[in-house]
C-alpha cells in the first residue's frame, strides 16, 4: 500500500550470484539495500537510528582474491581511493557502508570527497582546500552481509548488527558507528545541531533485500535534498547561474526545478558540463527559458537542496554538487512515508553521546 513503511517501492532487484548462496564464498556483486524518505523524524521501539553519512555508498569484501571496494553500481573505487586497500578486515567478510572524508571540524563532507574524484580531471572543483584539512578517506561499516563466507541476509538487522560489533572492526581506516534505539526525534535534533546530513531509521527485524528501496529503512534529511538529472544551464558569460533539473517519470524526463548555482560553482559547472552540450531540451513538454540557456544531454546527476515540494516542483532549490555514483534512471520523485510516532523514552544526553561515538573525529 502507498505510504506503508513496510512495503517496498517498485521491484526488488538483486545482483547476488545465486550459485554462491548456501555455501561458503562471497558474491562478486551485490546491489545495496536503500531507504525510502520519511515524512518526519519519529520515535519507535521497532527501529534503531543511525547517522546518515555525507559520502558515497560502498561495499567492502575480502577473500582469496584480495580486498574489493565497489560503489553501489559495482564500480571499482580503489583506483580513485587507494588508501582503502589498507583496511584490515577478515577474510570471508562482506560489509555494507559508506566512504567518507571529514573536514577540519570533523564533519563528513561530500564536497571534499568529490575533490578526490576530480583531482586528476580538469577543471578542478572550486574551493579546493589543502590536503591537511581533509581527514580520510574512511570506510563507515554499518551492516554485515557475509561473515566467514556465509550469507547473513536473512537474519534480522539487530542480529547482523550484533555480529558486526563482535568483529571489532575499529582501525585507522574502517570503523563501526554507534546507533540509538527508539528515540529518533531527539537524535535527529542533535544531528541538526551539529549540522550533519541527517538520520537513518531501520527496523530492528528487517532482513537485507539487495537492490530494494524499502520502507524498512527510512531516511530523514536535516535540509531536504534530492538527486536530479541535469538537463540544462542558464549562463552569463560562461558562468552557470541556474541549473535546469528533472526527474524520471516512466521513460520521460520531467522538469522539476530551476536550482540556483552558488557563485563558487558558477564557472566550474559551466566548464565541467561543456562536453554534454545538446541541441535541444531533454525534458518532456515545454520549459520556459531564455536565450542564455544551454541544453545538456541528460547524463549527469546533480544534488540539490530545497525547501520541499510545491505543486510537483522542488521549491527554492540550490545546486550542491554532482553525484559521481548516481544514475539518471534513479532520479525519481520520492513519496514520503508517514510513521506513527511514539513518546521519547530517554533524556537528551544519550542521543548526543551516540552521535559523538559514531563520528571518527572530535567535532568542533
Amino acid at each position: 500500500m502507498p505510504g506503508d513503511p513496510s512495503s517496498a517501492e517498485g521491484p526488488r532487484p538483486t545482483l547476488i550470484d545465486v550459485a554462491t548462496v548456501g555455501r561458503p564464498g562471497l558474491p562478486r556483486a551485490i546491489a545495496p539495500m536503500r531507504p525510502r524518505l520519511a515524512a518526519d523524524a519519529f520515535n519507535s521501539p521497532d527501529h534503531i537510528f543511525e547517522l546518515k553519512w555525507d559520502g558515497i555508498r560502498a561495499l567492502v569484501a575480502r577473500d582469496a582474491a584480495g580486498i574489493r571496494v565497489v560503489d553501489r553500481h559495482g564500480g571499482d573505487l580503489l583506483p580513485l581511493l587507494p588508501e582503502l586497500a589498507d583496511m584490515h578486515i577478515p577474510d570471508g567478510i562482506l560489509l555494507d557502508g559508506e566512504v567518507i572524508v571529514c573536514d577540519s571540524r570533523g564533519r563528513p563532507s561530500y564536497e571534499l570527497l568529490a575533490e578526490r574524484f576530480l583531482r586528476e580531471r580538469p577543471p578542478m572543483l572550486p574551493g579546493a582546500r589543502p590536503a591537511a584539512r581533509r581527514r580520510g578517506p574512511l570506510f563507515v561499516a554499518f551492516d554485515l552481509l557475509y561473515d566467514d563466507g556465509r550469507p547473513l541476509l536473512s537474519l534480522p538487522l539487530e542480529q547482523r548488527r550484533a555480529r558486526l560489533l563482535e568483529r571489532g572492526l575499529h582501525g585507522p581506516i574502517v570503523f563501526v558507528p554507534d546507533h540509538l534505539e527508539g528515540d529518533g526525534e531527539p537524535f535527529f535534533d542533535v544531528v541538526a545541531e551539529y549540522e550533519l546530513e541527517g538520520m537513518i531509521a531501520k527496523r530492528r527485524d528487517s532482513r537485507y533485500i539487495p537492490g530494494a528501496r524499502t520502507g524498512d529503512w527510512l531516511k530523514c534529511h536535516v535540509t531536504p535534498r534530492s538527486d536530479v538529472v541535469l538537463g540544462g544551464l542558464v549562463e552569463d558569460r560562461g558562468r552557470a547561474q541556474t541549473a535546469l533539473c528533472g526527474v524520471r517519470v516512466g521513460e520521460e524526463l520531467l522538469f522539476a526545478t530551476e536550482a540556483r548555482v552558488p557563485p563558487l560553482y558558477a564557472e566550474w559547472l559551466s566548464g565541467a558540463t561543456r562536453s554534454f552540450t545538446a541541441g535541444a531540451s531533454p525534458f518532456a513538454g515545454p520549459v520556459a527559458v531564455g536565450a542564455r540557456t544551454r541544453w545538456l544531454r541528460p547524463r549527469l546527476v546533480a544534488i540539490v537542496e530545497h525547501e520541499g515540494h510545491a505543486g510537483g516542483a522542488l521549491a527554492d532549490a540550490r545546486f550542491r554538487g554532482l553525484r559521481f555514483d548516481g544514475r539518471p534512471e534513479d532520479c525519481r520523485r520520492e513519496e514520503p512515508v508517514d510513521v506513527p510516532d511514539a513518546p521519547a523514552s530517554l533524556g537528551p544526553e544519550r542521543p548526543r553521546l551516540v552521535l559523538l561515538r559514531s563520528l571518527p573525529f572530535p567535532v568542533e
